[in-house]
């Protein structure tokens, strides 16, 4: 019989409180209601403090990537896809395991990808570009306790991916630190957009809400890799 690995090492438990949690949990707590009804949503944002190696990131995305061809026509899943991808953030402390994180959550797109449009998703392509920079920027490494990278004293950031009311594909970028989710600091500043559910609410003075809004730059889902 095989067991599902739930540590890599006594070492790491004892080090980092390293478990993982094994997949019918995951399931489980996903199926519970209101949080199912959420992660079949395109447009509800997760955050997973404690990534780990991406076992509730992969399970998310894998059920609103069901919700993209479940419930949009075969023309708008490309864009549809990236959207519910920009959705998913993930915070990990251990390089290694970000890493994992990152490729298993890239192979759960490419699969879907490849499956649902029965061809290969070329590496110079617009799409396979975007989504490598948007999981590059939505899953991170950091110190969720401390708001801060492990080895240095800089915040950890994130990009709200907005979309630009009237248009189906372009996005706003927005760039945040994590530490503003709970302090109201102010945004690092708008770099890069109808309705979608964001873990980046907060509260604007009366100065921000009058000061002068930043350029902003507006580009379509799938050539977001262009920002550099």
């Amino acid at each position: 019989m095989d067991y599902e690995k739930l540590i890599k090492s006594k070492e790491r438990v004892q080090q980092h409180g390293e478990v993982f949690t094994p997949q019918w949990m995951v399931q489980k707590m996903l199926d519970i209601e209101g949080i199912k009804k959420a992660s079949e949503n395109i447009d509800a944002t997760f955050l997973e403090p404690a990534a780990g190696d991406g076992n509730f990131l992969v399970k998310i995305l894998e059920r609103k990537l069901k919700s993209v061809t479940d419930n949009f026509t075969y023309g708008h899943w490309k864009t549809k896809s990236l959207f519910a991808l920009s959705s998913i953030y993930g915070i990990e402390f251990l390089a290694d395991n970000l890493d994992i994180a990152r490729s298993r959550m890239f192979i759960q797109y490419l699969n879907w990808y490849e499956e649902v449009f029965k061809e290969e998703l070329k590496s110079k392509s617009d799409v396979y570009k975007s989504a490598i920079y948007i999981i590059n920027h939505n899953i991170v490494r950091g110190n969720t306790l401390t708001k801060k990278h492990p080895d240095y004293d800089s915040p950890i950031v994130f990009n709200e991916w907005k979309r630009v009311p009237g248009s189906s594909s372009k996005v706003e970028i927005i760039q945040f630190s994590f530490s503003s989710l709970f302090e109201n600091e102010e945004p690092l500043g708008k770099i890069i957009p109808e309705g979608q559910l964001s873990l980046f609410d907060f509260e604007m003075t009366n100065e921000e809400k009058n000061a002068e809004p930043p350029l902003a730059i507006v580009l379509d889902i799938k050539q977001v890799y262009q920002i550099g």
